[in-house]
């Protein structure tokens, strides 16, 4: 086994339950916001010793310093292509440059807006991050409160196009004639592509990720890392983005706002987010109160 592959030795014991939870749907609602029900549920299962792991389509860049101040143990971001617990980065898979320059004329080609992922810094196209602000009319944002997300990326953001890069979130306006299904006939078979976990009322968002990539592989190499076989894992989500890992992992919870895709990939589904579904969940797994 090599130094970089070694099982992590956490300082404050043996891991009692690993817990991979979505972020945008689950943690966070639409306004940026976490419910206070949520932050208490995260709060009291870290102080009695589970492991919670933000398992996200972002990029490490547009995590909350928030979030991280909780506790949480690391992060799989970027659909499983990141990995990072504590300071320590486990994984960091990325498309090659020739893949980014491809995908990058196609989208411009049918007047797409997108966002590249790297862990340094994030490459969006003019005009993707007006999508989540608010004009006086209201009409072109995504829904909700997006502020604080542009206030978190803002130091993050660089022109042109990266070498390298983990993931693209792409935006295809309805008045581009072009859709996501364009895009599976043109990558489908090279590329992993998904709707986006943030619906936005004048186009189609998705993700794109090199092929076979999700957050499930994310999952099982993070918990390989701390020692923790797949069986002893919980997930916690809401949509496209999670249903390999809610499959994959040993109790697969989906919210009650989710899509239906996602609750038939969960082993049950929890209240919705505005209604303490995380909340709910903890309670019903056992890792807050009294086991059940």
């Amino acid at each position: 086994m090599r130094q970089d592959q070694q099982p992590i030795v956490c300082d404050d014991g043996p891991v009692k339950r690993l817990v991979f939870l979505d972020l945008d749907g689950t943690l966070l609602n639409h306004d940026q916001q976490l419910p206070r029900s949520t932050r208490n549920a995260l709060e009291q299962a870290i102080a009695v010793g589970h492991r919670l792991v933000m398992c996200t389509g972002r990029s490490k860049l547009e995590i909350y310093p928030f979030l991280w101040e909780l506790g949480f143990a690391g992060l799989v971001g970027s659909n499983g292509a990141y990995g990072q617990a504590g300071d320590v980065t486990l994984f960091d898979e990325r498309m090659p440059q020739e893949d980014v320059s491809e995908i990058s004329s196609w989208l411009e080609s049918v007047g797409a807006e997108s966002l590249w992922q790297t862990a340094e810094a994030l490459y969006p196209t003019q005009g993707f991050l007006s999508r989540f602000q608010s004009d006086d009319a209201g009409d072109r944002t995504a829904a909700g409160d997006w502020g604080a997300y542009l206030e978190q990326v803002g130091p993050h953001l660089r022109e042109g196009l990266p070498k390298t890069a983990a993931k693209v979130t792409m935006f295809l306006p309805f008045s581009s004639g072009a859709s996501l299904l364009d895009a599976h006939e043109q990558f489908g078979e090279r590329f992993a592509i998904i709707d986006g976990s943030v619906p936005h009322p004048l186009g189609e968002m998705g993700e794109l990720t090199a092929r076979g990539m999700n957050k499930s592989v994310g999952l099982a190499r993070f918990a390989a890392r701390l020692g923790v076989p797949i069986s002893e894992t919980i997930a916690i989500g809401d949509s496209a983005n999670d249903i390999e890992m809610l499959r994959a992992a040993g109790i697969g919870v989906a919210m009650g706002n989710g899509t239906p895709e996602a609750k038939a990939a969960a082993d049950w589904t929890t209240t919705s987010i505005d209604d303490d579904g995380v909340t709910a969940a903890f309670e019903k797994l056992g890792l807050v109160g009294a086991p059940v």
